[in-house]
């Protein structure tokens, strides 16, 4: 059957592993009917014919399609040899096994965010959103600006430009209690290798540092010795003047990825698959100097560090590019637990999903609550007890991309954004539990007679055993961003802000919420001017 018997189809693959042991595959090609501006039509596949593919023949595996680049270098390269073989072009890639990413439809009746504002201001991708009061937050990306936002309007307040590159960390200095001055200041560091504090208020560039040899990718505030820290290549000690107080030796070219305070004076620093304990020793009578002094070094992680925080006073988190997750115990800084199950095995019976890269496993974000760690782990979302010490909730597909920020919101509901564009709202709920009742056997069970067989209900109960007790339901489907979104803030009263690599900032609102206010303010306008009357 030739191509030229569908003029209006084109081919779909379709592939399929040929054993457990080898990266080999069959490649089934199928035609697909195509009516213009109405897509794919369901149920019109003809097979056209199968090919045997082998790497010993043709040069290919799949690693070859995805490990040398990015996914549609690996489509473009398949299309090539389809071609070169005198084959049908390849127009589309299907794999059989869809991705079982769970939708909620337009009602969505538990989701609030019904309006939305779109705010412009930056002209790149903006990665950082901070809040900076009740009702402000700032914004920061790759433009190198930072603009201060009214929360509640949407209204740009400032504009702050001082930086020529893109701007790599944020974060907000609260300013002393016994200081008359009260104004709210926020550090930004650049990959221009300086960092800025500026004042909120005014807008206005307090100080600025430029001794840095190397980008600073993390900041961090210990307040209560009023001194803050920056990780590059090496690891410094500042006072709120941006005096220069102490730092470490050139500690990797990679640089510190993630830093954290704990206690007895001491922080911990990300550098490559390392975690690296510092001692602050602040001046005495005996020296008059500050000391940062390398106490320790946990070699647990075999890969990359992405993510670092603290869970409670007694533990923080780490987790790593390969999916590892390890619970941290914050005074001695021995393993409490460790996860390392998030990657799953691959159903040789299933097609090969040439979609799955190694950071699927990636863990990008963390949040927490009392009980559970919550991990953005590749493209789903884990739910980690602290007690149990193990996954009690999973959405292994909450998103078609990368989950990159999640922070839990109230009534036991967590909030996701990620690389597709998407930000999605998840509510965890326990699952309702099924008692393991034992199934009878033989002539007389049948009657409601005799003995039960034990083993009939092992089944029952070890299936139980591998579930897990609680569930992550997708309840609010916010589409607004073009492109990948970076990260959010959540106001409890104003609403949720997002920010993209699309240049834009969304601030969703509760449009119930929001007809109330406007109704009000319309009623107090009618008082005011007279106009309402009240008929008895």
């Amino acid at each position: 059957m030739s191509c030229s018997e569908f003029p209006s189809s084109f081919p779909v693959v379709t592939l399929f592993p040929l054993d457990r042991q080898s990266s080999s595959f069959w490649l089934q090609i199928s035609a697909a009917s195509r009516t213009p501006g109405a897509g794919v039509r369901a149920g019109e596949k003809q097979q056209l014919d199968v090919l045997p593919m082998r790497p010993s023949e043709v040069f290919l595996d799949s690693a070859d399609l995805w490990h040398s680049g990015p996914e549609r270098e690996g489509i473009r390269v398949l299309c090539s040899l389809l071609n070169s073989m005198r084959r049908h072009p390849l127009l589309e890639l299907e794999p059989n096994n869809k991705s079982p990413l769970q939708t909620i439809g337009e009602e969505q009746t538990q989701n609030p965010y019904t309006e939305l504002l779109v705010l412009r201001a930056h002209r790149d991708i903006v990665r950082f959103l901070v809040q900076l009061d009740d009702c402000r937050f700032a914004s920061a990306g790759d433009d190198g600006i930072v603009v201060v936002w009214n929360a509640q309007t949407g209204e740009k307040l400032l504009e702050l430009s001082g930086h020529t590159q893109k701007i790599t960390a944020i974060i907000t200095f609260p300013p002393l209690e016994a200081c008359e001055e009260k104004n709210q200041l926020i550090l930004t560091a650049s990959a221009d290798k300086t960092v800025i504090v500026w004042d909120c208020d005014t807008g206005r560039q307090v100080r600025k540092v430029s001794c840095f040899h190397s980008t600073v990718k993390c900041l961090t505030i210990l307040q209560r010795l009023d001194v803050w820290l920056s990780g590059g290549s090496d690891l410094c000690v500042w006072n709120r003047r941006l005096a220069l107080l102490c730092k470490t030796s050139h500690l990797s070219d990679t640089g510190v990825s993630a830093l954290i305070e704990i206690p007895k004076n001491c922080v911990v620093a990300a550098v490559g698959k390392e975690l690296i304990i510092f001692k602050l020793v602040a001046p005495t009578e005996g020296s008059l100097e500050w000391n940062i002094l390398e106490v320790k070094r946990l070699l647990d992680h075999q890969d990359n560090i992405l993510s670092l925080v603290n869970v409670n006073d007694l533990s923080f988190v780490s987790g790593s590019h390969v999916g590892e997750l390890i619970i941290w115990d914050v005074s001695d800084w021995t393993v409490q637990a460790c996860e390392r199950n998030f990657c799953t095995q691959l159903d040789t019976q299933q097609e090969i999903k040439l979609y799955q890269k190694p950071n699927d496993i990636s863990i990008h974000h963390f949040t927490w609550d009392e009980e559970n760690v919550f991990a953005a782990v590749g493209r789903g979302l884990y739910v980690y007890n602290l007690q149990m010490k193990r996954v009690i909730a999973c959405q292994k597909t909450a998103h078609d991309s990368s989950v990159l920020h999640i922070a839990r919101l109230p009534n036991r509901q967590l909030i996701s954004c990620s690389e597709d564009g998407s930000v999605r709202i998840w509510e965890l709920r326990e699952k309702q539990q099924l008692a393991a009742e034992p199934v009878p056997t033989g002539f007389f069970n049948m009657w409601g007679f005799g003995r039960v067989n034990k083993q009939a209900s092992q089944p029952v109960k070890k299936q139980q055993e591998n579930t897990t007790p609680c569930s992550l339901e997708l309840i609010g489907d916010l589409i607004g961003h073009s492109s990948s979104v970076e990260m959010f803030l959540y106001f409890e009263d104003h609403g949720l802000v997002t920010c993209s690599a699309d240049h834009l900032i969304i601030l969703w609102k509760n449009g119930e919420r929001e007809s109330g206010l406007r109704s009000l303010k319309l009623f107090q306008k009618l008082e005011e001017n007279g106009d309402l009357y009240l008929t008895v």
